[in-house]
């Protein structure tokens, strides 16, 4: 037995290594000087990641089989534990590289945080045609890898013994260990000197083990690359705002009616897609050129609600620190209703934008269609605004759900009749033929969206509510459709325009109505409405970013989870803030065309100036712990700069 077991590892190990060698297959990161080091760890990780089921099943054969006699029962379970481990194994590496060549990314923290945080799985909005194929995925890899060990047990003949493990498998094991052990030292290595092509060819490897040894090299006088690390950056004790904030009374305070769609980018706003919202930004102010302070939903809202960079999310976050916005609100007595057809807790909005507001006031609703849960949502927002206080004022915002995948609608919504009736996203994969018609669905989502809009400004036209109520419409990111090679949001490295620029009509009491050319930004939001609400302070005092009608600001900065963007109109560089990626700047053209190594030196030298200015804004709000007493009038220390 201990032979066909071993037999049996032999063949999960190759087809390990098979699909880790898909990862860097045709990859132009994997540079032909680099192919010796992804080499040795193309060989090495499959054994990594097939050691617990080698264990568990060793571990357990010893407790079964080694005392008294080789039941059968015993056998079969040895034999189960190494067929479901084996099983679990391919299972996972092979997620991991659908996941990879879908969004770009391993699995990491961000999925951790999606499978642990309450509403983040049902934040994927996954179709029962999706979960039934990944059910029949799983039982038929199984029943191979079951057969599969069936066959081997019964040509090589099932001993009832637990004989020892065979000289050629503990030597095989051994090589590669030490093959692991030398890519991982050389890995150490080119991480401290920042080598960019070979931690580029680590960073396809899945659960890279992310070895370092900066003691040691600086002991054996290693010199240090020129470049310096700007990362974790807006780390430490939250000092927000820089001092407390300066207010006039008003006699009157306006309603805030805060509309936001989920993955609505900017394109969607048209006369045929979006006619209600059409009709009304004749009325109101729109900015042509908008843009999200990120490509994912958390970055999306908090840089809408906070005007701050992504950075400081998780600061944030884990303090559970309130936007200024959201104080004001409650501080004068406005009633609030705040829905969402998703969750509060994924994205994290109970700990951030809505901290400190009473669960009473938060609707969630997480089960059903999509477009029905906005439906309801859009209802219940209606009837909160008719049984109303009249004499205060009121606040309440809208999470759409309907234009995230899988992009749900009823049919009174449909414009787009050629759409993918049924999405699975394990074919998602293979776009040919699909794209356009999931693209449909999402045009068709999008105007259900506006029919429930038109169906909240209906209601405030009749109850005679515009004149005093400030609404605004927009996206929290928007959403890819393989225009830049890949398909939804949230792909870190770079930006595309696709994926950050949304539609944002804004509607203020008095306000004439216009279109602004230049481009916004969602940092700029904050600072627009806090002196609607009688704030007297300097925007300086509680975001980063002007009101939406300054002057025009030179670039954007749009964040992910790990990563930063400034952005003009003809480039784009981007850069880890956190240490979950290796260090490295990357510049691209305005179509996300990577540029060539000298240009991108150069503008590295020439653009220094806005990546300082950033980065020192990324540690304006923030103060070491042991500054956490000092007056509001200190300043931060200014970071290190990064140089050449």
């Amino acid at each position: 037995m201990t032979r066909s077991l071993a037999a049996y590892f032999l063949i999960v190990y190759l087809l390990l290594l098979a699909i880790v060698a898909s990862f860097m297959g045709g990859a132009e990161a994997v540079a032909p000087a680099t192919f010796p080091f992804a080499l040795l760890a193309l060989i090495s990780y499959p054994l990594l990641y097939l050691l617990p089921a080698l264990a568990l099943t060793a571990l357990l054969g010893g407790a079964l089989l080694l005392r008294g006699e080789s039941a059968a029962w015993k056998v079969r379970i040895v034999c189960a534990a190494a067929c479901l481990s084996g099983t679990a194994t391919l299972l996972f590496l092979a997620a991991d590289r659908y996941l990879f060549r879908l969004y770009g990314f391993h699995f990491n923290a961000f999925v951790w945080n999606l499978v642990t945080t309450p509403g983040g799985i049902d934040s994927l909005g996954s179709t029962v045609e999706t979960q039934l194929w990944v059910a029949i995925v799983v039982l038929l890899v199984l029943a191979a890898n079951a057969l599969l060990l069936r066959l081997l047990l019964t040509r090589r003949g099932a001993g009832l013994r637990f004989l020892p493990a065979p000289r050629y498998l503990f030597g095989s094991v051994l090589l590669l260990l030490l093959s692991l052990a030398v890519h991982e030292l050389g890995y150490a290595y080119v991480r401290f000197t920042n080598n960019e092509p070979y931690l580029k060819a680590a960073s396809l490897i899945p659960l890279h083990l992310d070895t370092t040894a900066e003691r040691l090299f600086l002991k054996l006088g290693v010199p240090r690359p020129a470049v310096q690390e700007h990362v974790r950056i807006a780390k430490g004790e939250i000092r927000y705002p820089l001092r407390p904030l300066q207010t006039r009374p008003l006699e009157k305070y306006p309603n805030i009616v805060w509309l936001t769609a989920e993955s609505f980018r900017w394109d969607l706003f048209s006369p045929e897609i979006t006619p209600n919202l059409w009709r009304f930004s004749q009325r109101a102010v729109t900015f042509k050129r908008h843009y999200s302070g990120g490509n994912r939903t958390r970055m999306g809202m908090f840089s809408m609600f906070y005007g701050l960079y992504a950075p400081y999310w998780y600061g944030f976050q884990e303090q559970k620190i309130a936007p200024q916005l959201m104080r004001q609100i409650t501080g004068n007595n406005y009633q609030i209703a705040a829905h969402t057809s998703q969750s509060f807790t994924y994205p994290e909005l109970v700990d951030t934008v809505f901290a400190g507001i009473p669960p009473a006031n938060l609707q969630e609703l997480k089960s059903g269609p999509s477009w029905q849960r906005d439906v309801q949502n859009i209802t219940d927002i209606g009837r909160f605004i008719q049984s109303r206080d009249p004499r205060r004022p009121f606040f309440t915002f809208m999470f759409f759900e309907s234009t995230h995948a899988p992009y749900n609608f009823p049919e009174s919504a449909v414009i787009r009749r050629d759409y993918l009736e049924q999405v699975n996203y394990l074919q998602l994969n293979n776009f040919t033929g699909n794209i356009e018609r999931l693209h449909n669905r999402y045009i068709n989502a999008a105007h259900h969206v506006d029919a429930e809009v038109g169906r909240l400004l209906d209601l405030l036209e009749k109850e005679r509510l515009l004149d005093d109520t400030i609404v605004l419409f927009t996206g929290d990111h928007g959403e890819e459709f393989m225009e830049s090679g890949h398909w939804g949001h949230g792909h870190n490295e770079v930006f595309p325009e696709t994926q950050v620029r949304v539609p944002l009509v804004l509607w203020i009491p008095g306000e004439a109505p216009r279109q602004i050319e230049h481009p916004t930004s969602h940092n700029q939001i904050p600072a627009t409405i806090l002196p609607l609400l009688g704030v007297t302070s300097p925007s300086a005092d509680y975001c980063s970013e002007d009101g939406l009608f300054a002057a025009p600001r030179p670039y954007r900065v749009i964040g992910s989870y790990d990563y930063l963007g400034i952005i003009d109109d003809r480039h784009k560089l981007s850069f880890p803030f956190t240490t979950a990626q290796y260090f490295r700047y990357i510049y691209s053209d305005s179509r996300d065309g990577l540029l060539p190594l000298v240009q991108q030196k150069q503008l590295l030298i020439d653009k220094r100036p806005q990546l300082d200015e950033v980065t020192a804004e990324c540690a304006r709000f923030t103060a070491k712990r042991r500054d956490v007493a000092a007056t509001a009038k200190e300043q931060p220390e200014p970071r290190q700069k990064a140089s050449l």
